[in-house]
């Protein structure tokens, strides 16, 4: 029975094409790899309606020699596809793409494979009077979705100004769907519903620096021969990883070279870095220059690095009897691996107790 790749949320945009367009080449490597006669993009192709008219053509052309290899692209828009948007989504052709955009929902059978494609809107409150296909006997249905669901994903939806409506629990029985292709949600998780297996893949790639974009990025293999449907994350490396780091700097404003070090070990070129320097600080200015110094270090080693401070200034800390003596009973229990979970507790019981310090200094004086 047949395979298929589902991926969703790549969020191509023009001013990181060539990083979009790599991790694109990536997930049609996988198709190829996987002989799967169906590639699946549930939304948020694009990052907004501007590039979706810019660059849809392009996108065509790199999915185009799947299509005449006889794998079937399959592709819904999402709430950003409709993101500034000014003509009718549904009035753009994206041959040799299956490209559904007219709402409610498109229906259609390929391959011996039902699929039920309903594009992004604010509501889904009427589909239970959709005129949906009873499905046929042994014939596996897919629905491609670009919603949330409360009982696979319970947290916020972030995007206030582009909000996506939510798919009932019941949806999923009710058209007795196999395998639900979500998307909108950018961290991979996967849930039974009324017999479906409903799945976010998550984002493809890092597409903002956010805790929900960290970890590995996957598309989705899912064997449709399999009853239940059985589908697992496909790791992409041309993605790279999101990946937060906190430095603690020393009084003079300078981070640990051993620490930066093993932070740059870890990463590699098409990460996304995000590190906070903490502690307590002589000068400000000094502080604010190692961030700058950092900043530039880690932009030429990976793709994107944020650097921010959240540190203490005193001045007066460095001939603080106190602080001398705490830094060094501290210093006599620091772990000897600086990438564990002890190491940062130990920084965080570093800079809680020079803060602590600082502040008795400051009433003292």
């Amino acid at each position: 029975m047949a395979k298929l790749v589902h991926t969703a949320d790549l969020h191509i945009r023009r001013d990181e094409k060539d990083y979009c367009y790599a991790v694109l080449a990536e997930i049609i490597a996988l198709t190829r790899q996987q002989k799967a006669e169906f590639l699946a993009i549930s939304g948020d192709l694009f990052d907004s309606f501007s590039e979706f008219e810019a660059l849809r053509r392009e996108v065509a052309d790199m999915l185009a020699p799947l299509a005449k290899e006889g794998c079937h692209v399959i592709y819904i828009p999402g709430n950003h596809e409709a993101r500034g948007a000014t003509s009718d989504l549904s009035a753009f052709n994206l041959e040799p793409l299956r490209y559904c955009a007219r709402g409610p929902f498109d229906f259609f059978e390929l391959g011996g494979v039902e699929f039920l494609c309903v594009p992004h809107s604010e509501s889904y409150g009427g589909y239970r009077d959709w005129k949906v296909p009873t499905k046929q006997h042994g014939v596996v249905r897919v629905a491609l979705l670009h919603a949330l669901n409360s009982a696979i994903y319970i947290g916020p939806d972030e995007e206030a100004d582009s909000r996506t409506g939510v798919i009932e629990d019941d949806f999923f029985g009710r058209f007795a769907v196999d395998y639900a292709a979500m998307g909108h949600v950018h961290s991979g998780r996967q849930h039974t519903l009324g017999g479906a297996v409903a799945c976010y893949p998550g984002s493809p790639r890092v597409w903002r620096a956010h805790p929900r974009e960290a970890g590995p990025r996957c598309a989705v293999v899912a064997d449709l021969g399999c009853s239940p449907v059985v589908a697992h994350p496909a790791e992409l490396l041309s993605a790279g990883q999101y990946r937060e780091f906190s430095l603690p700097l020393g009084f003079d404003g300078a981070p640990p070279l051993t620490a930066v070090h093993r932070m740059e070990a870890a990463l590699r070129e098409q990460d996304y870095a995000r590190v906070t320097l903490t502690g307590v600080v002589e000068d400000e200015n000094a502080a604010k220059a190692a961030a700058d110094g950092l900043r530039q270090r880690l932009c030429s080693r990976v793709r994107a690095a944020e650097v921010q401070l959240e540190t203490l200034v005193a001045s007066s800390l460095s001939s603080n009897t106190l602080a001398r003596a705490f830094l060094e009973a501290i210093d006599d229990l620091k772990p000897a691996d600086e990438i564990g979970d002890q190491y940062r507790r130990w920084l965080l019981a570093r800079q809680y107790g020079l803060e602590a310090i600082a502040e008795r200094a400051g009433k003292a004086a």
